[in-house]
């Protein structure tokens, strides 16, 4: 029998998940406002395109989300409650929207008879493609556990966070204030070396075999920017909400988080300076110009 999933999303991270998923078997059902997000599955026997994620929620018994903002989870829950499904029907969020967002639309599912499982992943494009994302998971026990398949198709790490919607996107803002932290941290310090007139490549491995080594000097230096493609998957705008989340939290719990407060600064500037569409890892641009170096083509 063949087993089917829905994607609402079809971006960069839920592009190789979806090939993932029929590469191993499974019929896919997707929607995405941009056609073009969706056209590459458009003539393949185990896919169907949907205009309507009211027609891909009745078809199927997983449906996955990859959604850029929790503006957008709120309208794509809200249309999800709109329309009946059958049961069991159960709400996969892999999208970082914070604990409000997801608590909100999990009540609103609820109401409708939807499951809703938090599940919030990390790893970025690359671990999307080969399947060794880390997913964070929140929920119910028997919506958890009736998601293992889903999970061990895009996952190499699947950690339980407790039985609370939100708990898991508690843990993926803060994964992410201390990665995109390391980033934009990595991208000051390495400027300042190349100001010293120290290589950045020699820069990088002296960090990265010295205790400050980090996800940006072991992974996103070596790979996307010492190679000069800038090309790690996720936009410098969706960093910055990404941070904004983890101080908005804060601020909901009334906790004072000024180095959080910091990194939702260099971000903010990043975005203010032109290079919100552009590569997270653009960042390193941005530390370049602010110190007086040469193009980055130029290293």
């Amino acid at each position: 029998m063949t087993r089917s999933l829905g994607f609402i999303g079809v971006g960069a991270m839920a592009t190789p998940m979806v090939w993932r998923f029929i590469e191993r078997g499974w019929e896919v059902h997707l929607v995405d406002p941009a056609p073009a997000r969706t056209a590459e599955f458009r003539d393949h026997p185990r896919a169907v395109i949907h205009e309507d994620a009211a027609e891909l929620v009745a078809t199927t018994t997983y449906t996955l989300l990859s959604l850029p903002t929790p503006r957008v989870l709120s309208e794509v829950s809200s249309r999800l409650a709109s329309v009946s499904t059958r049961s069991p029907a159960i709400v996969i969020n892999t999208s970082t929207t914070g604990p409000a967002a997801s608590r909100e639309a999990a009540d609103r599912l609820a109401a409708a008879g939807s499951a809703f499982v938090d599940a919030p992943v990390s790893g970025g494009v690359v671990g999307a493609r080969e399947g060794s994302l880390t997913v964070l998971v929140s929920g119910a026990d028997e919506p958890v556990r009736a998601c293992e398949p889903v999970f061990e198709v895009i996952g190499r790490q699947i950690l339980r966070i407790g039985s609370e919607v939100g708990q898991a996107q508690v843990m993926k803002v803060a994964n992410n204030i201390l990665s995109l932290g390391a980033l934009a941290a990595t991208a000051e310090v390495t400027a300042l070396a190349r100001r010293a007139g120290i290589p950045m490549d020699v820069a990088i491995s002296a960090l990265d075999a010295g205790s400050g080594r980090n996800s940006a000097t072991s992974v996103k230096f070596p790979r996307h920017v010492l190679s000069g493609e800038f090309d790690f998957g996720f936009p410098a705008d969706g960093a910055l909400k990404d941070v904004s989340l983890f101080t908005a939290f804060a601020a909901e719990l009334g906790v004072e988080t000024p180095l959080g407060q910091a990194v939702v600064d260099c971000w903010r500037r990043a975005v203010e300076s032109g290079y919100g569409a552009q590569d997270c890892t653009r960042i390193v641009t941005m530390y370049e110009s602010m110190a007086g170096l040469a193009d980055e083509d130029e290293r």
